[in-house]
């Protein structure tokens, strides 16, 4: 076989395995999906404001703690390239060890989530880069007779 002929027939391999290659699937989507148990975890440690209670003159801040008892419910969810946008539904109370230091909270309420998709050495993983209050807020204790 010449030199020639090698050539040839090498980028005629070549040109059938790239024509392959194309018929085959889609890729797969490989970004990590965003579950309630996710946002369970990427809550903690942040930060919200919230409506000041009845009472108070001046806005709150509350931090989201992991001993904290929370339900959560998405309501929305926009994937785009490596940004999301989720719309929960989320209520939480004070975690039960200052509960038993006389502190009760409870709030309840929607928030918007903006979500990046970060890139580390071997992991791609969705990190919370916002958070908006929609109708997050305290809520009412209720009486004693009402529980």
């Amino acid at each position: 076989m010449s030199r020639r002929e090698f050539f040839l027939l090498l980028l005629l391999l070549l040109s059938a395995f790239a024509s392959a290659c194309k018929a085959g699937p889609p890729p797969e989507d490989l970004r990590p999906d965003i579950t309630v148990e996710t946002i369970l975890e990427d809550l903690d440690r942040q930060r919200i404001d919230v409506p000041a209670e009845e009472g108070s003159s001046e806005p709150s801040s509350w931090r989201f703690f992991p001993n904290e008892p929370k339900e959560i419910q998405i309501l929305e969810k926009k994937v785009t390239g490596d940004k999301a946008i989720l719309v929960i539904d989320l209520k939480t109370r004070t975690s039960p060890r200052a509960e038993e230091q006389g502190i009760k909270k409870r709030l309840a309420g929607k928030i918007r989530l903006h979500y990046e998709l970060k890139s580390y050495l071997v992991v791609r993983k969705w990190e919370i880069t916002g958070m908006e209050n929609i109708s997050f807020a305290y809520q009412k204790e209720p009486k004693n007779d009402e529980r």
